[in-house]
């Protein structure tokens, strides 16, 4: 599956990014936002690309961000869709050197507009670190509305820190 947008597309994620995947996932850097706390194995990896990557069977799906040039430039989860309540978790990983240029908001964009059309969901939420100004502003950007603070929520390492809720309401 492929959206296109005007200057990225999201793909779902195939074989071929398992190793791009692999590096993203086992940055530490990244750990903090994701609630890992150890590494994942190329194996682990490989199996839910391959196996378990349908939204409709495991309620989550991940989508490569391609540039221009066809270079991933990071990742767009949709998780714990829920057919029922008609809501959908999302979540967005842009890798450092392609920040700040406009492509995860076009990416959430994109991904709502699928979520609504085609998964026919009513709300879509997203956590945020509330140190996480970036992400805070793309998700404003894109409509989503901050509903509530889970506060002393996310362990850095060193102390607790905020997540905010924020939602996306179809009306």
């Amino acid at each position: 599956m492929i959206i296109q947008g005007d200057s990225i597309r999201l793909r779902q994620a195939a074989g071929s990014d398992v190793e791009t995947i692999f590096r993203w996932e086992n940055n530490v850097e990244n750990w903090f936002v994701s609630d890992t706390i150890a590494p994942y194995t190329l194996t682990d990896i490989e199996d839910f690309v391959l196996n378990r990557n349908d939204i409709f069977i495991s309620g989550q799906t991940r989508f490569i961000i391609e540039d221009e040039m066809t270079n991933s430039i990071g990742c767009l989860d949709l998780f714990d869709f829920n057919t029922k309540n008609k809501r959908l978790g999302i979540g967005i990983l842009i890798d450092n050197e392609f920040r700040g240029k406009g492509s995860g908001k076009e990416a959430v964009k994109l991904a709502v507009n699928f979520a609504i059309e085609s998964l026919d969901v009513r709300v879509i939420f997203v956590e945020i670190a509330k140190r996480n100004l970036g992400s805070q502003k793309i998700f404003e950007a894109c409509g989503f509305q901050k509903t509530g603070v889970k506060q002393d929520w996310l362990w850095d390492g060193d102390s607790f820190q905020d997540q905010l809720f924020y939602q996306f309401l179809v009306r």
